[in-house]
């Protein structure tokens, strides 16, 4: 009976400094997110829209262009690795016995 005598009255103290501390960091978020909630609530009444639509669009446009030309790229390549020969590419100049042979 002893121990819940004294941990009763921790529990309550901390829980209580927990709340209090909540309320003290949570009070300026919960206040800026009121705003900006009735500020998009007036924008909406208004008829002004965000330009976010617009934005997030030219987005995905501009990645389905970059998409289709790396499947241009990659069908290419594929058709000159399909139609490469067994014998490997030589860059450069033959090496000088095959010269001299001739």
């Amino acid at each position: 009976m002893q121990a819940l005598d004294v941990l009763a009255p921790m529990i309550v103290t901390v829980t209580l400094i927990l709340v209090v501390g909540a309320v003290i960091l949570l009070k300026p978020v919960s206040k800026q997110a009121s705003a900006l909630l009735e500020q998009m609530l007036q924008d909406r009444r208004e008829g002004r829209v965000s330009d976010d639509g617009e934005r997030l669009t030219a987005a995905l446009e501009s990645i389905s262009e970059r998409m289709r030309m790396l499947e241009e790229r990659q069908s290419f390549t594929e058709s000159l690795i399909a139609t490469r020969t067994e014998e490997p590419l030589r860059i450069g100049r033959e090496p000088e016995a095959t010269k001299s042979e001739e």
